[in-house]
């Protein structure tokens, strides 16, 4: 039995149940889904890439027909723009079945990306909410989700018919069933007051860590703290990660772990004894699997609110304080074990950056090239926000010359972008340099409608024809749904966008065009758009050869 068969059988029953219409919005999380009721409805499916008109065009079809129509989005902010619609339908009596992909439970509230409390997201909106497991390994459970199934279909239509909602966790990679082991870890909340209490651990396990890890997530500038880490980083033992989300200034830190890691993927660096973690979420995937695969044996989490935040599955202490008063105690704290694993790491980073200067010369004009041009051509005053799926990765290659970085990385999803970095420079009169990708900016293309509209905004978009993030993810690029389900290209144009708002235009085609117009563009009084038009089919190829090279071989 496959772990995901009720996946597979899902589609199978509502087809043979009389569903004609299933709608589909591109994601990642939903990628099984995608391929199932893909593979079962063929040309049935429909792709609408913005979730709340997705809805409505559904509840259209429904209303028409009197047949209910499969919904079918990511995980995160997607199933929030279901919302409107599905209370339409509530209130009107009109059959729509929300098939939403979900994070596996033990990944809620873990500032994984696009993860939120997604378990009866509608309950006051629906009929009835569902949720299947994560995995089925008896033949009691795939009865369990077949009877699921269809009592949702049959509730969707009985009665006064309406709306009915199917939460699916998906965890990836599939497991096996795996025994316990029988060790477990007791996880621990302290304080800020017990750093006067000698009894405590804290000070002992800091002096004896020989390996420390501090990594900063998602947070905004602070320079107090950032002058607390400057002088804990003077301790060889430790290193310092803080992406350019974290705005973390501090000299030696690891700016760019996604190279990194792919530089010593195959060499058995060791990881912390100690692991501290503050801030929000953290974009490299390869940080977190590279930690989550290492034996640590503390890992302290610092939150004012004391959130049991185990990213990296290390967790033993939450230490509920600010991490300005928790590094302000550290830096106080004298002596510790003779250790140079921050020098490790620091001639890691040596090397990585090596290979980064000598290839940014030669990078074929793409996505990942032009990124590069932007982030050493933005003003050092100005205030960068990264749109989510491809941009925010990329940003993390290359440094920035911006003062401070923001992107909404707390859902991680596309939708409000632009309408956040508005209100950003709406706060302040610092140039604001919106970077986003097409579809990000067409999602979110109402945030130009706006009488207010900041004259300090910059917004530029890389437009690579679709969602270009699934063109270096591996697994969708292999799928038969790849192109029309997953990139989902739309016939917006962004000049006539501009236009209609009112907003200075400018197109970039190659190198050239970028180097003659793009100072201009940031000069331009007023705000502007400056559309980058970059090759689908060779982003990923570049993209790939680019972080292949910093593979050492096996």
């Amino acid at each position: 039995m496959h772990a995901r068969q009720h996946i597979a059988d899902l589609p199978i029953i509502f087809h043979r149940q009389g569903v004609e219409h299933v709608i589909i919005s591109p994601g990642s999380r939903n990628a099984p889904l995608i391929n199932s009721f893909f593979r079962e409805f063929g040309s049935a499916c429909i792709s609408i890439v913005d979730e709340r008109s997705a809805a409505y065009v559904g509840l259209g079809l429904a209303l028409y027909t009197k047949v209910p129509v499969v919904l079918i989005c990511t995980s995160g902010t997607a199933e929030l723009n279901y919302a409107p619609a599905m209370a339409e339908a509530f209130h009107q009596g009109i059959p729509l079945i929300a098939v939403t992909a979900d994070r596996p439970p033990e990944w809620i509230d873990q500032q994984d990306n696009q993860t939120i409390r997604q378990a009866g997201i509608y309950a006051s909106n629906c009929k009835a909410s569902f949720t299947f497991p994560v995995e089925v390994i008896s033949e009691t459970e795939i009865w369990h989700a077949h009877r699921m199934a269809n009592e949702a279909y049959n509730l969707a239509i009985s009665g006064r018919k309406g709306p009915v909602h199917i939460n699916i966790p998906l965890r990836e990679p599939l497991y096996e069933e795996i025994p316990a082991c029988g060790e477990v870890v007791c996880i621990n909340i302290a304080k800020s007051a017990v750093f006067d209490d000698p009894g405590q651990p804290f000070e002992k396990i800091w002096k004896e860590a020989e390996r420390i890890m501090i990594v900063a997530g998602q947070q905004a500038y602070n320079p107090e703290l950032n002058r607390l880490l400057e002088h804990l980083s003077e301790d060889k033992r430790i290193c310092l990660i803080g992406e350019p989300l974290s705005n973390i200034k501090v000299k030696g830190t690891i700016e760019h772990p996604e190279p990194l890691l792919a530089f010593c993927e195959n060499t058995p660096e060791p990881g912390p004894d100690l692991l501290i973690y503050f801030g929000g979420q953290v974009v490299s995937s390869r940080l977190k699997n590279f930690l989550r695969n290492r034996p640590v044996k503390h890992g302290w989490f610092i939150d004012p609110a004391g959130r049991h935040v185990d990213t990296f599955r290390h967790l033993t202490s939450v230490i509920q304080t600010d991490p300005q008063y928790f590094f302000n105690w550290l830096s106080r704290l004298a002596g510790g074990k003779p250790s140079e694993y921050g020098l490790v790491w620091q001639n890691l980073k040596n090397e990585t950056e090596i290979i980064l200067q000598s290839s940014y010369r030669n990078i074929e004009y793409s996505d990942l090239g032009i990124m590069q041009r932007i982030t050493a051509s933005v003003p050092d005053s100005a205030l960068l926000f990264a749109g989510n799926s491809g941009i925010v990765r990329y940003l993390g290659f290359f440094p920035s010359r911006s003062r401070e970085n923001y992107a909404n990385r707390g859902t991680s999803g596309i939708d409000g972008c632009l309408s956040t970095a508005v209100g950003i420079a709406l706060a302040t009169d610092d140039m604001v340099i919106a970077l986003t990708g097409d579809q990000s900016f067409v999602y979110d293309s109402n945030a130009l409608w706006n009488r207010s509209l900041p004259v300090n905004l910059k917004m530029v978009v890389l437009n690579n024809q679709g969602g270009g993030i699934f063109g270096i993810l591996d697994g969708p690029s292999s799928s038969p749904a790849f192109k029309s389900f997953f990139e989902a290209h739309h016939p917006a144009e962004i000049a006539k966008l501009s236009a209609a708002f009112n907003v200075y235009y400018y197109a970039c085609k190659n190198y050239k065009d970028f180097d003659d117009s793009f100072q201009t563009f940031l000069q331009q009084k007023g705000p502007a758009v400056f559309e980058i038009f970059t090759p689908r089919d060779i982003n990923p190829i570049v993209f790939r050869t680019f972080v292949g090279q910093f593979k050492k071989p096996v």
